[in-house]
């Protein structure tokens, strides 16, 4: 008998790369030693840099988890899906592949997998069991870090970063829009644009969600047309959850980037003053002389007294801010997250949430919730090395 995959991947099913992606074979005929497993692209190719797996017979059966290998090639850690002005392909995140099992002692023929989608982080609820994605994919279409309650996410204020990440299951992504500036279920639409996305079937996407990208991409059916207002609006895909954008002029307010749960990029916006403090820590030369650090002397000839190797933390308090309860898992998301960024005129400045106990009061009003940021250094380091001849 030749060889069979008797535990497999479903066909064309979606998978987390960070749950197990489980293969068993068997090769009766032979019983060999080992069985060789390689991870493929669903074209057949090979993929660079990742070795094939040798399985070791184990009561006549040979197993290999995939996940590690998924691992090494996914990467939630990259500049995919920062865009405000483009549609992108998330590449780094996703990928549809196939296992190849041989037999390299006996040269059996090759046994080749189902095809199968793998994602960085996509695992959400585990929704079916401990492998696939469907969860966050075909539960929720738009992959918000709120949980879903009565058929919507936690409803975002409109920002810069406004975007939805979509495995993409229809042709378009449909914004409905309103007189009203927070919209909800019992609103009645004023207008329905639709955002094409239909060459990214059963792709991971970025789409923005902004203003100006929907005043420039959005369509009104059945022959175009131009937006009555664009105030609050909704975005669906799939007829599945819906996000509700509400617009609203306030003042004090801070957008922060972050990487969410399924490993894709989401905005939250808060109202706060800004608390803000600077510690500073330094060398300085001093005029006339020098300092003694250590074992470093530091001359200085000039006139003036210097600082160097300086070391700037920019700490930041955001205070008090209140939200309703549905936003409990966008919060522990932006808190938890890898990577963090807050939005300074139009631009990405990396920071990180300071550790410690965040505390998520339920009180009647919603949600109580209170963190601290730190941004990188900006003003440069620098050792002021004097030379004579």
């Amino acid at each position: 008998m030749a060889i069979v995959i008797t535990d497999q991947p479903t066909a064309d099913g979606l998978y987390s790369a960070y749950l197990p992606v489980k293969f068993e074979a068997t090769e009766a005929t032979h019983n060999p030693a080992y069985l060789t497993f390689s991870l493929r692209t669903s074209a057949g190719a090979t993929i660079p840099n990742v070795p094939n797996y040798i399985a070791t017979n184990i009561g006549n059966k040979f197993y290999f988890d995939a996940s590690n290998y998924l691992k090494s090639i996914l990467n939630v850690l990259t500049t995919q899906g920062y865009s405000t002005t483009a549609i992108e392909e998330l590449t780094d995140l996703y990928g549809k592949y196939e296992v190849v099992v041989s037999d390299t002692i006996n040269s059996e023929p090759d046994v080749t997998s189902n095809e199968f989608y793998a994602f960085a982080n996509i695992d959400g609820l585990r929704y079916l069991n401990d492998q696939t994605a469907n969860d966050g994919i075909n539960r929720k279409g738009m992959l918000f870090g709120s949980e879903l309650s009565g058929g919507d996410f936690a409803p975002k204020f409109q920002g810069a970063y406004d975007r939805c990440v979509v495995f993409a299951q229809s042709p378009q992504i449909s914004i409905t829009t309103y007189n009203v500036n927070k919209p909800n279920q019992s609103s009645t639409p004023l207008q329905i644009a639709e955002i094409n996305i239909s060459s990214y079937t059963n792709k991971l996407i970025s789409v923005p969600l902004n203003r100006t990208f929907i005043l420039a991409n959005g369509f009104i059916p059945p022959s175009g047309g131009i937006f009555l207002k664009l105030s609050g609006f909704r975005a669906s895909h799939a007829g599945l959850g819906d996000m509700y954008f509400y617009f609203e002029d306030r003042c004090n307010i801070e957008e922060f980037v972050f990487i969410n749960k399924y490993g894709v990029k989401e905005n939250i916006k808060f109202q706060t003053y800004k608390y803000e403090s600077i510690n500073t820590k330094s060398d300085s030369y001093r005029v006339g002389g020098y300092t003694h650090t250590g074992n470093t002397n530091y001359f200085n000839t000039s006139a003036n007294n210097v600082k160097i190797n300086q070391d700037i933390l920019e700490d930041y308090e955001v205070r008090g801010q209140m939200f309703p309860t549905k936003h409990m898992g966008e919060l522990q998301d932006f808190v938890s997250s890898p990577l963090q960024w807050v939005v300074d005129n139009g631009e990405l400045v990396p920071i990180n949430i300071l550790d410690g106990g965040f505390k998520m009061a339920i009180k009647s009003r919603g949600v109580e919730f209170n963190f601290k940021y730190r941004k990188a250094q900006t003003k440069p380091s620098f050792i002021w090395l004097l030379t004579t001849e």
